[in-house]
């Protein structure tokens, strides 16, 4: 029995290890992001056109590297439900593969909306990696655990409303590519509203859990 019981215990440690890393590169990843997108606006004058070309590479692969969170929730090494894990990455890789890269031009490259979207997004995973991460080796400082469950209520609405813009702007191109296309990307955007509504709750409701109610459990 203590064997298995040694065993275990070391196979729990090596996936928190592993969990910590990928929580505060993820965290590095999206601050680096950011870092990209002020330079580039305050290099600019505050013209947000140039945004894409200055981040665009980077947020690409960012954000396809957490496709790892969608194994993360298969496998069971953090308890999030798969079915929302999946939507929420695929609808990035959506945005950052199809929509900016594969069918967008100009008009959606060069779009303010990229630059809110991209600022928003990168706000909010800087804040939720290290919150991840932090809480992994229980230091989660109480303005983070603010910051997490707080942030959003600003941070949702313009992420989601910059992501619908842009699959907007992008409907013209993706004519371009056949009625398929074009209305697989309408079907999308009329998923918007519903979708933002449960996630918006949803935060509301952790909100209420971990600041509000009780001090907050333990999340990987």
């Amino acid at each position: 029995m203590s064997k298995p019981a040694r065993s275990s215990k070391r196979r729990n440690a090596l996936v928190q290890t592993y969990l910590i890393a990928y929580n505060i590169a993820s965290a590095a990843g999206w601050a680096y992001v950011l870092s990209l997108l002020i330079k580039s606006i305050t290099s600019h004058d505050g013209s947000y056109q140039d945004a894409y070309s200055d981040s665009g590479d980077v947020i690409k692969w960012v954000q396809t590297v957490a496709i790892l969170e969608i194994i993360h929730a298969v496998v069971g090494v953090v308890h999030t439900p798969v079915w929302t894990t999946v939507m929420q990455v695929a609808s990035r890789i959506l945005l950052v593969w199809g929509i900016m890269e594969a069918v967008g031009g100009t008009q959606v490259r060069a779009h303010w909306a990229y630059a809110t979207m991209a600022a928003a997004w990168a706000v909010t995973e800087v804040t939720r990696y290290l919150y991840y991460g932090l809480n992994l080796v229980g230091m989660t400082p109480s303005w983070l655990v603010w910051c997490r469950y707080s942030f959003f209520y600003v941070l949702y609405p313009v992420g989601a409303g910059s992501e619908a813009c842009e699959i907007y702007n992008a409907l013209p191109a993706a004519r371009a590519y056949g009625d398929v296309l074009y209305y697989v990307l309408v079907g999308i955007l009329c998923m918007y509203p519903p979708g933002f509504y449960t996630m918006y709750t949803h935060m509301i409701g952790q909100r209420k859990k971990y600041l509000v109610g009780s001090s907050g459990k333990k999340r990987a």
